[in-house]
């Protein structure tokens, strides 16, 4: 009799398993177009500070090779898609003055934002960003997570708005929030000391005494240069450049982005539905080996006990709970088929949006290689205009005047 107990209860807590097996949970959210918050009233020209967006990091220690659902190739993509899209909402705001994806070793703005992504699969995006400004004074760093319903990829409201356009927004509002709290004074102080720091490139001798700099790296600004300063007035013509060649970068960036908005776009949404239905498979797969090792226990239960009627349904129990078990291992395939065929999907996508060289031609000289290649050997012509303009270095034709 006992036996017979022992059996059904193993077999009601099969029964209540596979019943679990069978509830899915579902993200319920509106679907709305969002918008950030915009200033209440328009910001003085002069006191509009300018943002430095980096291309996020991709977030690669945090890749499992195991469990991962992307690979670095997409990841390295979604680094400018991140960026880009910070630039935008910040853009729409109008809280801020210039707003640009900045490559590395520009650091000279009012203001900087550097994100890393945590995690990306096209159902969740997290983001972990720093905001610091100029005088190196960081502002905070916070961690951003948004999760979409099925309604997210829907095509009408796809080409309104971002998918995750509600985090990006975020980021945005939280960076107003701040801003708010900084008074007039200390804005102005920040656009000469990202102007003073910019200087200090170029003529390190003229300008160091201008800004304190503590054992933290904080800057501390101690006088403004006097109105009609001579290298001053070369300075600015130079910032002027290198705002245009970042200017100029802009459209690789939006380019880039253009390219690979189709596929990526393709990607995510596969991959929504792949990391949906994964999630489903692995569950059942589970499920369905813990009820039949308890379809198994319970077979061999049954064969101690006198009944021959509960001996051969045990035995038949332990035949159907053998084949559960195989049947929870086969989902289990199935789910490793689901993880390849999304890699292969992404790393298809990391060959489509692979960086291209940029020829940017000037009267004298040609960049070539990555963005940050490029922007390096412009900061050395640059340097190198300065000389010639103040005088420090003989100009070209002087160099040979055979030439």
């Amino acid at each position: 009799m006992r036996g017979v107990c022992n059996i059904s209860l193993i077999l009601a807590l099969i029964a209540v398993i596979l019943q679990l097996s069978g509830c899915n949970s579902q993200t319920v959210r509106a679907a709305a177009v969002e918008t950030p918050i915009v200033a209440p009233k328009p910001i003085p020209e002069h006191l509009l500070l300018d943002v430095g967006v980096k291309i996020f990091d991709p977030g690669f220690e945090y890749l499992d090779e195991e469990k991962s659902l992307t690979t670095p190739s997409v990841r390295k993509a979604e680094g400018v898609h991140a960026a880009r899209n910070v630039t935008q909402t910040l853009k729409r705001t109008g809280n801020w003055g210039s707003v640009q994806i900045i490559p590395t070793g520009q650091n000279e703005t009012d203001v900087y934002v550097a994100g890393q992504i945590v995690n990306s699969d096209g159902e969740t995006l997290t983001v972990k960003v720093t905001v610091t400004d100029s005088a190196n004074n960081k502002w905070y760093t916070r961690s951003y997570t948004d999760k979409l319903s099925q309604y997210a990829y829907d095509p009408t409201l796809r080409q309104k708005q971002e998918p995750f356009q509600r985090l990006y927004n975020d980021i945005a509002n939280d960076m107003e929030q701040y801003i708010r709290r900084i008074e007039p004074k200390e804005r102005e102080k920040l656009r000469v000391v990202s102007k003073l720091r910019f200087a200090q490139r170029f003529a390190p001798n003229d300008y160091n005494d201008f800004l304190e700099i503590d054992s933290g790296g904080k800057y501390t600004l101690k006088h403004a240069p006097a109105n009609g300063d001579p290298i001053m007035a070369h300075i600015d013509s130079i910032r002027i450049r290198d705002q245009m060649f970042i200017e100029r970068l802009q459209d690789y960036y939006e380019n880039f982005n253009r390219r690979m908005q189709i596929p990526y776009d393709q990607w995510r949404e596969a991959s929504y539905h792949e990391t949906k239905a994964l999630r489903k498979i692995k569950k059942e797969s589970t499920v369905r080996k813990i009820g039949g090792a308890l379809a198994v226990i319970a077979g061999i239960f049954a064969q101690g006990s006198s009944s021959h009627a509960t001996r051969t349904a045990g035995v038949l129990g332990i035949g159907g709970g053998a084949y559960m078990f195989k049947s929870g291992l086969d989902r289990g395939s199935e789910a490793r088929l689901h993880e390849e065929g999304l890699k292969e999907m992404a790393d298809s996508l990391g060959a489509e949006i692979s960086p291209h060289t940029i020829a940017l031609e000037d009267k004298t000289v040609t960049l070539s290689g990555t963005v940050d290649e490029q922007y390096a050997q412009w900061r050395n012509i640059l340097n190198e205009i300065y000389l010639i303009e103040t005088g420090q270095q003989p100009g070209p034709g002087e160099l040979n005047p055979q030439q």
